[in-house]
């Protein structure tokens, strides 16, 4: 779903987990891949817990948005890319809460797709709190694991 090297460029030539200059990088790597993607609300961010799971014929996007409803989301793919989008929570904003550690901002996340997606047949569900896209894999596409003799 992934294209993998376009995380690994410029790394070729450094020692990816070692050195003292791990923590910079591991920091830029969480801020790329957890911040990257801004919330349209408010001019602030907000980040929601994404897991996704490849097997050999989808892959899973499972996106955690508790207190949520169906109706706020919205799901398209646009030149290869996936977006999910959520709109605020109206019932937040006429609640007069003393304390409040969740916010029901609105967000956005993007997703970049590869080549081996079948976009036609996209599936998405909300269930239990958890917005989970199935992305069908096209499987003429699908580079197969091969084995390699060694001589």
């Amino acid at each position: 779903m992934f294209k993998r090297d376009h995380y690994t460029r410029g790394y070729s030539n450094h020692n990816k987990f070692c050195g003292q200059h791990f923590k910079d990088r591991f920091e830029k790597f969480q801020q790329h891949f957890f911040e990257g993607e801004t919330a349209h609300s408010g001019g602030g961010q907000q980040s929601v817990p994404v897991n996704i799971v490849e097997n050999q014929e989808f892959y899973e996007v499972q996106l955690f948005a508790a207190g949520r409803k169906k109706e706020q989301f919205q799901v398209s793919i646009n030149d290869g890319i996936l977006k999910i989008s959520c709109t605020e929570n109206a019932q937040d904003n006429a609640i007069d809460y003393i304390y409040k550690e969740y916010d029901g901002m609105a967000f956005e996340r993007e997703f970049q797709l590869n080549e081996q997606v079948l976009t036609d047949n996209v599936h998405a569900s909300f269930e239990d709190g958890v917005l989970t896209v199935i992305l069908p894999k096209d499987l003429e596409k699908v580079i197969r694991p091969q084995e390699v003799a060694i001589d």
